[in-house]
């Protein structure tokens, strides 16, 4: 009798666990997505702020290596500890990501946002393990569940939430309904908490009537191969130049350097002004969606991106990518003279998807996000472009199993 009450009282714990975890990762959320639309209106403001990029960036990562050196692991440690744990994840990772990227948009990086979302769920998850001492196994679904969380309430899309927080995790392996079910629940009610604090989310087109055709799958297929080819340089690029920078030491002064080249480029590019390149880019992301965008953006965006995070600048990199996806796509659609609106919304999801090796995410991404009649040529093109750009991902501790 009292073992059964002890079993109820876990499971009670457990479950109560899922609400609190949307809730609070609801809430960060929603924070840092008022504080970030604050700094962007700042940077845009006075612009002037972008000069002092690399002194803002060399502190923020002094602090890290000062405060919370593992943190620096972001996304990557809170895989680590699902697959293999070993260490606590500490919960400083809350304030220094959101402070930390929120310093990155103020001064001008090219980094993101629903990655800093992910690192506060899965921080927020770890520590509501501790606080009601659930075992390994519980620890790492709270973990999964609060990755998913962050994701989809930063974004607007909790179901691809849900995914998400389980294939960054696992990609093609079989897990339990209850474990999506409990992600489910996380991420629903986080966005839910978000839609109650008036988080400032960002919107899009919805597509109507697009009905069937075969020439639209034609282009998806095309279309997916060459976002899928974007996505594998890209996570190659960055890759292999933090192996070939690591060598060199001094990670202080790399981020250093790395920010005065950003500042080049924007001087070069005469970007202080209008900020095409700078930050998040929504409203270039929303302006490809429309009309078509010229060669140059996602080209320029992939290497200042790519700068950014080589550098060790703190931020996501999934909305780069997204912008990168779309802009990429409005541009070809001027190629086989299409509306801009379908390859553009095909590599918002297709790019960042193949990339991070979460198709499943991404697709149901694209549906909440643009409407289900994306969906048959969303599934080709994510299909075509998780096979070109391969198993390497921007989740370098990410486990890929083969369908069987």
């Amino acid at each position: 009798m009292a073992a059964d009450i002890g079993n109820d009282t876990r499971n009670i714990k457990y479950y109560f666990s899922f609400i609190a975890l949307g809730v609070l990762t609801g809430i960060a959320s929603s924070v840092f997505l008022h504080l970030l639309k604050i700094v962007t209106s700042l940077r845009f403001r006075y612009s002037y702020l972008i000069y002092f990029l690399p002194i803002a960036m060399v502190a923020v990562n002094f602090c890290y290596k000062k405060f919370s050196p593992i943190s620096e692991k972001g996304n990557n440690l809170i895989i680590d500890e699902i697959h293999n744990p070993k260490r606590d994840i500490p919960l400083i990772m809350i304030p220094l990501i959101l402070f930390s990227t929120l310093l990155s948009h103020l001064f001008g990086a090219s980094v993101g946002r629903e990655g800093s979302a992910v690192q506060m769920g899965g921080a927020i998850g770890n520590y509501l393990a501790k606080l009601f001492n659930h075992s390994k196994r519980k620890r790492a679904v709270l973990l999964m569940a609060g990755c998913g969380a962050g994701f989809g309430s930063a974004i607007g899309a909790p179901f691809a939430g849900a995914i998400f927080g389980i294939e960054a995790i696992y990609l093609n392996a079989r897990i339990k309904l209850s474990t999506f079910l409990e992600c489910l629940i996380a991420s629903y009610i986080g966005f839910y908490t978000t839609h109650l604090l008036y988080a400032p989310h960002s919107n899009y087109i919805r597509f109507k009537f697009l009905g069937f055709s075969w020439n639209l799958i034609f282009y998806a297929l095309i279309a997916g191969a060459a976002f899928g080819l974007v996505a594998r340089i890209f996570v190659l690029t960055v890759e292999k130049s933090k192996l070939k920078i690591k060598t060199l030491g001094k990670p202080l002064l790399i981020t250093f350097t790395g920010s005065v080249v950003l500042l080049l480029f924007y001087f070069v590019l005469n970007d202080f002004y209008k900020q095409r390149y700078t930050g998040l880019g929504i409203e270039v992301i929303q302006q490809a969606l429309i009309e078509v965008v010229s060669i140059k953006d996602f080209i320029l965006k992939f290497i200042l991106t790519a700068i950014s995070l080589v550098s060790g600048i703190k931020g996501g990199e999934f909305t780069p990518l997204v912008y990168i996806g779309t802009t990429m796509g409005s541009w070809m659609s001027s190629i086989v003279v299409i509306n801009p609106n379908f390859l553009a919304a095909l590599g918002f999801c297709v790019v960042f998807g193949s990339a991070s090796n979460t198709p499943l995410a991404c697709i149901a991404m694209g549906a909440e996000i643009f409407g289900y009649e994306l969906l048959p040529y969303l599934f080709v093109a994510m299909a075509v472009g998780q096979f070109v750009s391969g198993k390497k991902t921007i989740y370098t501790s990410q486990i890929v199993k083969k369908f069987r």
